[in-house]
C-alpha cells in the first residue's frame, strides 16, 4: 500500500524568487501587481515564473479590477 501524500503550506519548499515575492506580499496582505513586481526587484522571467508558481501552490490569488491587477495572499 502506498503512503498518502498530503500537501500543506508548511511542506512546500519555495525557491528564492518565490520566497521574495511571498514575503513582500505577506507583509501587505494584498498589493497592486505592478507595485509588487517593482518591490521584488526580479527580472521579467523570474517574476513570471515565481508568481505563477505561487498561484499553482494556492498561496496567492490574482484579481482583476477595472484598471488594476491585485495580488493577495490566500488564507
Amino acid at each position: 500500500m502506498k503512503p498518502e501524500i498530503v500537501s500543506t503550506r508548511k511542506s512546500l519548499e519555495l525557491n528564492e524568487n518565490e520566497k521574495a515575492i511571498f514575503d513582500i506580499l505577506s507583509q501587505q496582505g494584498k498589493m497592486n501587481m505592478n507595485d509588487l513586481k517593482d518591490a521584488s526587484g526580479l527580472s521579467n522571467k523570474q517574476w513570471d515564473k515565481g508568481i505563477k508558481s505561487l498561484g499553482k501552490f494556492g498561496l496567492t490569488k490574482v484579481t482583476k479590477t477595472d484598471d488594476n491587477l491585485i495580488v493577495e495572499v490566500v488564507e
